[in-house]
C-alpha cells in the first residue's frame, strides 16, 4: 500500500473511532478531534489528487489509471471541498459555534448553494467523460449517451445553483420573494391533486 494512501485511510479510520469513542465516553474533545481528523484525512486525498493528477486514496500506484488527469483533477477538488467542509464543521463543533452557523445558514444559504452547486457540476461532469471507456455502437447509444444527457443536466442544474447562491449573496431580499413565492406555487399545485 501507498503511504499517503495508508495516511489517508488512517486519518480517517482514526477519526472515525475517535468520533465513537467521544461519544461513548462523553469526550466532546475526543469527537471534535475525530471530525477533524476524518475531515483531515478526506482533504488530504482532495490535494494528492491535485498535486499529482490521479485519483486519490489509490491503494497502488497502477490503481484507476484510466481516471488520471482531468477526472481526477474534478474528483479531487470535489474531494478537498467535502474535506475543507469537514473540518470546518469541526472547529465550529469546537468552538460553539455550530448552532448559530447552522441557523445563519438556514437563513442565509449563498455558501451550501454554491457548494452544492460545485459538487452537482463535478458530478456531470464525470458523467460526460469517458477514460478510456468501452467502445461500439450498443455501448454507445445505450450507456455513453443517456449518461452524457444526464451528466449535462446536472452540469446546467449546478451552474444554476451556483447561480440562485450568487443572486442569494448579492441579493438576499429579492431572493427570499422568490423562493416564498416558489413554495407558494407548489403548495398551490400540491394541493390541487
Amino acid at each position: 500500500m501507498r503511504l499517503i494512501a495508508f495516511v489517508e485511510y488512517a486519518a480517517v479510520v482514526v477519526g472515525i473511532i475517535a468520533v465513537i469513542a467521544g461519544r461513548f465516553f462523553a469526550l466532546p474533545k475526543g469527537f471534535y478531534l475525530g471530525v477533524f481528523l476524518v475531515g483531515a484525512g478526506i482533504a488530504l486525498g482532495g490535494i494528492e489528487a491535485l498535486l499529482t493528477r490521479r485519483m486519490p486514496f489509490r491503494p497502488s500506484e497502477d490503481a484507476y489509471e484510466d481516471y488520471a488527469g482531468a477526472p481526477a483533477v474534478i474528483v479531487g477538488l470535489m474531494v478537498l471541498l467535502i474535506g475543507a467542509g469537514i473540518v470546518g464543521a469541526a472547529y465550529l463543533l469546537a468552538d460553539g459555534l455550530w448552532a448559530s452557523t447552522v441557523s445563519h445558514l438556514t437563513r442565509r444559504p449563498a455558501p451550501l448553494l454554491a457548494a452544492a452547486g460545485l459538487l452537482l457540476t463535478g458530478t456531470g461532469m464525470l458523467m460526460m467523460l469517458n477514460p478510456r471507456g468501452r467502445v461500439g455502437l450498443a455501448w454507445t447509444l445505450l450507456v455513453r449517451v443517456p449518461r452524457s444527457l444526464l451528466g449535462l443536466v446536472l452540469v446546467v442544474a449546478g451552474l444554476a445553483v451556483i447561480g440562485l447562491g450568487a443572486w442569494e449573496w448579492l441579493e438576499p431580499l429579492a431572493y427570499d420573494r422568490f423562493i416564498a413565492d416558489a413554495s407558494h406555487r407548489i403548495g398551490r399545485l400540491l394541493q390541487l391533486r
